[in-house]
């Protein structure tokens, strides 16, 4: 089994990842079967509750019960030992993932609610017994969790643990009547827990089911103050344990970096001296010494040390140079900086010091100075051939070098090759340094008479059943190169580590690469007969396979390995982490910003919030503009949400799902209670419509019971309407003043680091612009419940009369002009009144916009004034990437091109709206009392209107200054060459930018790019207006399935998982792939290095030759494309045009009809 676990967040999440073996179950059910099946677990946690930490929140006066229990070897209590046994932490939460069962096509979807038990303790001592029983109710979301402890000579049935309340917050146990009871007279599989919390008596009854062991797990069901619940009971005792070793290892760092070290030296191993490959090396020959059945040929590395030595004034501006022309993006200059800096480093001298070190050290390790050495040069920079960062093919390697002047030429130009163009976008893509440390390996050649890699696990699924090999004859160059179709030899791995070949796969296996007796490597034509067999017998491939297993283990990793036989000695080049199959997958992905759910039985809706924030928001505005939000609704003095308890893990208002935003309906009925007529009241003010739901009322009562309000009386409503009132207009004004000249000073700072930080020092400066638009918008709808109730006590009941008089009433002529539409529509209009509406909607958006900023008629002056009064706003305006229309104003313009075409050119004279007229003539049978309510609060209620179009003006304002502010800081990030392009910080964290800006971390680079290529599909996903439980979107269904009954159809080898539909752009070389659009499946014959610039833009990949190491395999995985090679006249059967899905899975790629948005 192999394991994953990443923090996301600090305890709150969580990315956890599984790859185990299991038993298959086989027909004959024979319980022998060795036959092992592949699962992969790719779960995320998330914490709903804080932790309940066993030395701190365990109350003394239960401490000293356990403790007076016990038969102490001293006078005193052995407090040492017992806080060693309780540091221990607990936390509620949830797992969501998926489940990957190998041979079934499908995933499982799971939601599982339970706990983690983090112990952090001594577990030497001996003789201590546990019991921890864990509970969850399902109905209210509810968990328990009852615990006791025993040490010989310590602490005797200590009985601790909490229960949770329905907001999520801990209740610790009181007092000392805590006791669990294995009750033998009722049955042996019986448990009781009785307990005290929060001034309450608690009894939990249940009955297990399992076996029992030194170490028992068993599953039971209970019931707590009546309610259903279902959980697990693990009990044992400690007899003796170690905890593992860390597997961090730590080199020897020399004072002084030498200039070059051998292989042999244990200094090789630090990859900050000898980079990526450099460090390997050093580490297989360490390994090779143990296992004394391998061989690494020797060699040395010429150290970073050496390469900042050899570093000129001259180089380093050339390399300055570069790097300003860069990240401008002049792409043509940057290609020759590009050429001038190589040029540089190749012609400057090689210092004296550095050639006296290579040849002592060459001298060295190859002493038999008669033997005619031939040694392959390659470079090894830091971070290279690493799990982050594969960098496949960016360096040079130089084979077959002779001679020291050949060799310290070969070093120099390694140096130089990091500087090449391909290189350096890599290093741009991924957010690196351009100049990295960069140290060379020198190694002797070994004349292979077979060579190739070899991966201990799928590299696609990361399925360790499966190992591949793949061969050829001669040097491995051929198969790292993709020159040459190889052989591939698949190996079963059973789980007691025997191996037996599986398949074989026979490649034409035209040429070897072979060394020149004078230098330099050529190729060979391979015999007519050796083409037919495979070029490793099977002894060789196991005897392979199983040095493979050996340094898998010794890494603790799944590896990529070159190798090579030579005169039946086996040979080991290179061995790196396999960089594919434990990444995020698509499920993680769209869920990583969902909060937990409580129960299986919460609602949420997308009902308004939908309209205001539709399809899937940025992670970076979920991180500033949404948090806002959430600091607000969990505010204990914000008005309407200050009864219930609040815990920062559940979501408290607003929900994220997918990266839509949804409402959390629970916490918007806070006030309901058994008076029918609120409760229908509160439906329709939130959804506009009567919800006829009868257990979302019921669960809503329930979650908010602890603090009902008592039933308040007309007079205690009109104090209360009053306070509103009062209380929002003052705000408003309030917020106004506050924020009239807010200003985030961007322009002043000229470092990343420092505007981020002034971002972090000034996180809280919109709290309380975004706190005034929910009260004020929460007294606008309190209004409008109100109104609402005085028509259906007036009707008798809810019917379309009701809902038409309130829609008269909350319909108010004289407030239109607070919104952003109707002053779009008055633009609108001041425009058909210059032009006619066909002829402004034909023009050109780039025309329509030039005659708009510089006509000086009306409509010129009109749109000026609306730049200045809403330039601020746009569409999905709280989405902190959304780009506002002042800045960019083509959004604008095409809305007005849509808008004149729709309006009348005379909207007619209105007359004033007398509201003692429109109340009479409601249908609703008002008394005298209830139209002068109506009278009083209706005005009101269109006031309150204006204020909360006020308010919201506001916050989107000051909202503004910080999307200025992300702005600029994106933009130093892309002179920085920190992040390829601006749009990348969109879709990151907050707390990912800050490691970004600390370490360059390309995981980061990684995960922000997967989230934007998975964007616009998150972005079209509807959900239903009522969502109960785990929200699934209606539009999810419509997957992308192949059959075998559409159109034509090839099939090739799976090497890049993931689907994709788009239109091909068949390319055989790189003028054609120069035509390559986003979003195209590429499919060509081949690809190389050169190629590797187009990726970043491609929906796919397909390619004729090549396997799962091939170049379009190793870039495809790197950047999470789906990829499919190996499909023979892909590039004769499909034309530029076809619209296609492509399978990177099951390895198929089909012509498909054209859905209606593509």
């Amino acid at each position: 089994m192999s394991d994953s676990n990443e923090r996301v967040s600090k305890t709150a999440s969580w990315s956890l990842k599984y790859l185990l073996l299991s038993n298959r179950e086989t027909d004959d059910n024979d319980p022998t079967s060795d036959r092992k099946v592949h699962v992969k677990f790719a779960l995320l946690w998330r914490a709903s509750s804080d932790p309940f930490d066993y030395t701190s929140d365990i109350k003394n006066s239960t401490l000293a019960t356990g403790l007076a229990k016990a038969n102490w070897s001293h006078y005193l209590p052995p407090l040492e030992k017992l806080y060693s046994i309780l540091d221990c932490y607990v936390q509620t939460g949830v797992i969501v993932g998926t489940i990957k069962i190998e041979g079934h096509d499908d995933e499982l979807n799971v939601y599982l609610f339970g706990e983690k038990i983090r112990f952090l303790g001594n577990l030497s001592l001996e003789d201590a017994k546990f019991t921890d029983v864990l509970g969850y109710v399902f109905k209210n979301g509810r968990f328990v969790h009852v615990a006791e402890i025993s040490i010989e000579n310590v602490v005797k049935n200590l009985t601790v643990g909490f229960i949770t309340a329905v907001s999520g917050e801990i209740e610790s146990f009181e007092g000392s009547k805590n006791v669990l009871i294995n009750l033998a007279d009722l049955g042996e599989k019986d448990i009781v827990a009785k307990f005290n919390a929060e001034d309450k008596e608690y009894m939990l009854y249940g009955e297990m089911d399992g076996k029992e062991t030194n170490f028992s797990f068993d599953c039971f069901n209970f019931e707590l103050i009546a309610l259903k619940g279902t959980g697990v009971v693990y009990s044992g005792k400690i007899k003796k344990s170690k905890r593992a070793l860390s597997e961090n290892q730590s080199y020897p760092t020399p004072a002084v970096n030498p200039l070059v070290v051998p292989f042999s030296e244990k200094v090789c191993q630090n990859p900050d001296i000898t980079g990526g490959k450099g460090s390997s090396l050093g580490k297989l020959t360490e390994l090779s010494k143990d296992f004394k059945n391998f061989i690494v040929p020797s060699g040395m590395v010429v150290t970073t040390g050496a390469y900042q030595k050899f570093l000129t004034d001259e180089i380093l501006k050339e390399i300055k140079e570069l790097e300003n022309v860069l990240y401008s993006d002049r792409v043509d200059e940057t290609k020759i900086a590009c050429q001038r800096v190589i040029d540089e480093v190749i012609n400057t001298t090689m210092p004296e010091s550095i050639l006296q070190a290579v040849v002592t050290n060459l001298e060295k390790v190859f002493p038999d100075k008669k033997k005619d050495y031939k040694f392959a040069v390659r470079s090894s920079a830091t971070g290279e051939d690493t799990e982050q960062m594969s960098a496949a093919g960016q360096m040079e390697t130089f084979l077959g070098v002779e001679g020291i002047s050949e060799i310290m030429t070969a070093i120099k130009k390694c140096w130089a090759s990091q500087f090449g163009y391909i290189a350096v976008q890599y290093k741009r893509q991924n957010g690196q340094i351009i100049n990295s440390p960069m140290a060379v390996v020198v190694q002797q050649m070994i004349s292979c008479d077979v060579a190739g890699v070899l991966f201990t696990c799928d590299p696609l699924t990361g399925n360790p059943t499966s190992m591949s090999i793949t061969g050829n004859y001669g040097l491995g160059e051929s198969v790292v190169s993709g020159s040459d179709e190889p052989d591939t030899i698949e190996i079963e791995r059973q789980s007691n580590e025997n191996l037996t070949i599986k398949n074989k796969l026979i490649g034409s296996k035209r040429r070897r690469i072979v060394l020149k007796d004078d230098g330099g490597t050529e190729f060979e034509e391979v015999e007519e007969q050796d083409k037919q067999v495979c070029c490793l017998t099977d002894n060789m491939a196991l005897r392979l396979a199983q040095l493979a297993l050996k340094i898998e283990k010794s890494y603790r990793s799944y590896r990529d390995i070159e190798w090579g036989f030579w005169n039946n000695n086996l040979y080991i080049f290179q061995s790196r982490p396999v960089t594919s199959g434990a990444g995020e997958t698509e499920f993680e992905i769209d869920h990583e910003f969902d909060g937990p759910l409580r129960n299986e039985r919460d609602y949420f809706t997308t009902c308004n919030i939908g309209e205001v924030m539709p399809g899937a928001t940025s992670p970076l505005g979920i991180e500033v503009g949404i948090k806002f939000f959430e600091t607000v609704f969990k505010n204990p003095d914000y008005v309407g949400f200050h009864r219930g308890d609040v815990t920062k893990y559940y979501p408290r208002g607003i929900q994220t799902w997918c990266n839509h935003m949804m409402f959390c309906v629970l916490d918007l009925f806070h006030e309901v209670g058994d008076n029918s007529e609120q409760v229908q009241a509160n439906s329709v003010g939130l959804f506009g419509r009567l919800m006829d739901d009868k257990e979302l009322f019921e669960m809503a009562i329930e979650r908010n019971r602890k603090h009902q309000v008592k039933k308040s009386n007309f007079k205690e409503n009109l104090k209360r309407l009053y306070r509103l009132l009062y209380g929002s207009k003052r705000a408003v004004d309030k917020t106004l003043k506050h924020y009239e000249k807010y200003n985030v000073p961007v322009t002043k700072f000229k470092s990343s680091v420092d505007l981020f930080k002034h971002l972090m020092y000034c996180c809280t400066d919109l709290h309380e612009a975004f706190e005034t638009h929910l009260m004020v918008s929460n007294c606008s709808s309190f209004l409008n419940v109100y109104i609402f109730l005085i028509l259906q006590k007036a009707i008798g009941e809810i019917n379309s009369d009701v809902y038409n008089d309130f829609a008269r009433l909350i319909t108010a002529r004289e407030v239109e002009s607070a919104d952003v539409p109707s002053a779009m529509e008055r633009l609108a209009r001041s425009i058909i009144e210059e032009i006619k509406p066909e002829d402004f909607k034909n023009m050109d958006i780039d025309e329509a916009l030039q005659w708009l900023e510089t006509s000086s008629s009306n409509s010129g002056k009109a749109y000026k004034e609306f730049l200045e009064k809403h330039g601020h706003r746009c569409l999905r305006e709280l989405d902190i990437r959304s780009i506002t229309w002042r800045e960019d104003p083509k959004a604008l313009i095409k809305s007005l091109q849509h808008l004149v075409a729709s309006i009348k050119k005379d909207k007619g004279e209105e007359k004033p709206e007398d509201i003692k007229e429109l109340i009479d003539d409601l249908k609703a049978p008002l008394s005298f009392k209830n139209k002068l309510s109506l009278r009083f609060i209706l005005p009101l209620s269109r006031k309150t209107v204006q204020f909360r179009e006020t308010s919201k003006s506001i916050m989107i304002r000051n909202l503004n200054q910080w999307r200025k502010g992300y702005r600029k800081l994106a933009k130093l990030m892309v002179l920085e060459g920190r992040i390829p392009d601006e749009d990348l910080i969109y879709f990151m964290t907050i707390e990912e930018i800050n490691e970004l800006l600390e370490t360059r971390s390309p995981k980061v680079i990684a995960k922000a790019n997967l989230r934007r290529r998975r964007h616009p599909v998150l972005d079209k996903y509807m959900f239903p207006e009522i969502n109960k439980g785990f929200p699934i979107p209606i539009n999810m269904g419509k997957k992308m399935v192949s059959t075998s009954d559409s159109n034509f159809t090839m099939k090739g080898i799976p090497v890049s998982a993931g689907m994709a539909m788009g239109f091909v752009r068949v390319a055989l070389d790189l003028e054609d792939a120069s035509l390559l659009q986003p979003g195209e499946i590429l499919v060509t014959y081949a690809t190389d290095i050169g190629w590797s610039p187009y990726f970043p833009i491609l929906g796919g990949v397909v390619t004729e030759i090549g396997g799962l190491i091939s170049h379009g395999a190793v870039v495809s995985r790197e950047y999470g494309l789906p990829c499919i090679a190996g499909v023979h006249g892909a590039t004769q059967q499909f034309e530029t045009g076809d619209y296609v899905l492509l399978d990177g899975t099951k390895g198929i790629v089909q012509k498909i009809p054209k859905t209606e948005d593509s």
